[in-house]
């Protein structure tokens, strides 16, 4: 998994399921890019902008979507192989992709999204069928382009055997947020930005590529106004 920030590493979680309800977690962990490639996204992150879906795509997305795909496959290798594994023993692999323009819909309008990731090369390179570019497919059926984190909120909840009514708010690069009532129902939408402007305030004054831990953030005080403001908002 990788969303839209970026801070040079792939998430990477094996888990047991039915395909509707956790049936075990397994073992997670992070693995780094190599040095090269954060660069190399931001300069599609740059292209992407200027591109706005109109035309013919960058073409510096194409050598960039295979280094990552190569990445990434050869990352959950490794970490198969580090936790003693056979990459014969996964039944699929959920390929996210690297966000690199997202526009999400408005009233009487889809979205449009675009991720880097190439599903049939990580399968040529694992072996192992592979789900990908669930964004789009996601924006094509009229979401918000987000369908990974409710139905992964949506099982946690199963599992965790709660009966309340819940809310789970996710701060990837984008904010969103998971709904599940009493009765089951479940409602998912995106919030608007999160750790993206705020890794990229970071790295442009100098400072890493993230507030690791929220020490920074941690030294200023909130603006109470604006908050409250904020609140308001129905």
């Amino acid at each position: 998994m990788t969303g839209t920030v970026l801070d040079g590493r792939i998430d990477i979680a094996l888990l047991r399921t039915d395909g509707r309800s956790i049936c075990e977690f397994g073992p997670y962990g992070l693995v780094p890019y190599d040095a090269a490639m954060p660069a190399r996204l931001e300069e599609c992150l740059q292209a992407a902008r200027r591109w706005n879906f109109e035309g013919p795509e960058p073409a510096v997305f194409a050598e960039a979507e295979r280094d990552l795909t190569i990445a990434q496959a050869k990352a959950v290798a490794a970490f198969a192989e580090g936790h003693g594994i056979p990459l014969s023993d996964i039944a699929a692999i959920g390929f996210h992709g690297q966000t690199v323009l997202h526009r999400p819909p408005v009233p009487g309008h889809k979205g449009q999204t675009r991720q880097l990731g190439d599903g049939p090369l990580m399968t040529e390179i694992t072996g192992r069928p592979v789900v990908f570019d669930l964004r789009s497919a996601d924006i094509n059926a009229g979401g918000q382009g987000a369908p990974l984190c409710p139905c992964y909120h949506d099982a946690l909840m199963k599992f965790s055997r709660c009966d309340e009514s819940v809310a789970i708010v996710n701060l990837g690069g984008v904010g969103n947020i998971t709904w599940r009532d009493r009765d089951g129902r479940l409602f998912a939408f995106d919030t608007g930005p999160a750790n993206a402007p705020i890794n990229d305030w970071i790295a442009r004054h100098g400072l890493g590529e993230m507030d690791v831990g929220g020490r920074i953030a941690a030294t200023g005080t909130v603006d109470e106004d604006r908050l409250a403001t904020l609140l308001q908002h129905p």
